[in-house]
């Protein structure tokens, strides 16, 4: 086994664009949870008066590939971290990492974005009356406790011990293996079909809960990538394949958003035609086109980001210590800066850039000043 450095998740300079297409993916989070305010039509915890259409059309094209890109690279960087450490210390270390900033900054970071929630909705309570019923651990949206954005770390530390049997598996076949691009194409192919069809059937009838216990079309649609993830790794001639057919991924993806826009712009969505819409075969493949085109997308773009993103430099390894609990902090912030700002005067477009700044400053901020230097608060938001 070749010699791997402890200073990122690359075996060699090629993964460079892994920790870029990491990074990418938490910002756009991060842009999307701003743009949340101001979105038309879908409910958030802070609103705008004035809501926007195109940035719910952004934010509708967004939702297919930035959880899902996460996941993909967090299996990725899961087989690189269990080539190096047995499962017992894989497993301790992510639940270091994962599981106890979970639980600290649910109580410590989630709180406050439910109080002002409540608070603008009317609430006449104080921060003390407010977190006596959020520690009353009755469920969010009808009580006060959840751990809202933070879900995606006890989903991320279940799929990384999930991981771990798969990875055994695949680990005793060659990593070096010759197949022509004509084959691999019908291998991802069905992958892809295969991945995506408990998540069609599964959507309709589970919606998202994020208490993990009942989210099973959300664990449908994402433990897929998660495996994607861990065979692009073992196996690398996928990730060459992606790199030498992003155009035609791009193309791919760019024709089903257009075609699922067509259909909703036009009121053509299966939902809007029939009352009993699940009783017609088109929904199911209406549905199934919507996670195809979340696959294409997601394919795209990690060729795209080898081709072009595999470079190191001192900017990317600060961003990738910084993302991790940039994470953490961000929808506080965001929540907490929104508050304030949605009830002044000023314009729309003001609002949406000051608080797309405004939070992106405090949020690096906090972590330059009183993270990174601090190995007792580091430990705390899981980043070395």
């Amino acid at each position: 086994m070749k010699h791997r450095e402890n200073a990122g998740f690359e075996r060699a300079k090629r993964y460079f664009y892994i920790d870029a297409l990491r990074v990418l993916a938490i910002l756009l989070v991060f842009v999307y949870h701003v743009n949340m305010i101001f979105v038309a039509e879908w409910d958030w915890h802070i609103k705008a008066d004035s809501t926007s259409n195109v940035l719910m059309e952004i934010n509708y094209w967004m939702q297919f590939f930035r959880m899902p890109l996460l996941f993909f690279v967090s299996g990725f960087i899961s087989c690189i971290l269990l080539e190096r450490l047995s499962a017992q210390r894989f497993a301790l270390s992510r639940f270091k990492r994962l599981i106890i900033p979970t639980v600290i900054w649910t109580f410590v970071l989630v709180a406050p974005q439910i109080y002002f929630e409540r608070k603008l909705e009317g609430a006449e309570f104080n921060y003390v009356e407010f977190y006596q019923s959020f520690l009353t651990f009755e469920l969010w949206p009808a009580g006060n406790f959840h751990w809202l954005h933070l879900w995606f770390i006890p989903y991320l530390f279940a799929y990384n011990l999930l991981s771990i049997p798969v990875f055994r598996s695949i680990q005793r076949k060659k990593t070096e293996f010759s197949i022509s691009h004509t084959k691999l194409s019908l291998c991802i192919a069905a992958f892809v079909c295969v991945a995506v069809t408990p998540y069609t059937f599964l959507s309709v009838r589970f919606p998202v809960t994020y208490d993990f216990i009942n989210d099973y079309a959300r664990h449908a649609q994402f433990i897929p990538f998660v495996l994607a993830g861990l065979f692009a790794y073992r196996f690398e001639p996928i990730m060459d394949y992606l790199e030498a057919k992003r155009v035609v991924l791009l193309r791919a993806a760019f024709l089903l958003i257009i075609i699922i826009n067509v259909v909703r712009w036009n009121g053509w969505e299966p939902k809007a035609l029939w009352d009993d819409w699940l009783s017609h075969p088109v929904s199911y493949f209406f549905i199934l086109l919507l996670n195809v085109n979340s696959w294409m997308w997601v394919l795209a773009i990690l060729g795209y980001g080898k081709r072009y993103l595999n470079k190191g430099s001192e900017l990317l390894t600060y961003s990738n210590k910084a993302v991790y609990p940039f994470y953490i902090l961000h929808q506080t912030v965001i929540v907490t800066v929104g508050y304030y700002v949605v009830q002044t005067n000023d314009g729309a477009v003001f609002k949406y850039m000051f608080i797309l700044g405004a939070c992106f400053v405090i949020s690096m901020g906090i972590y330059h000043l009183y993270i990174r230097p601090f190995k007792s608060m580091r430990i705390l938001f899981g980043s070395k």
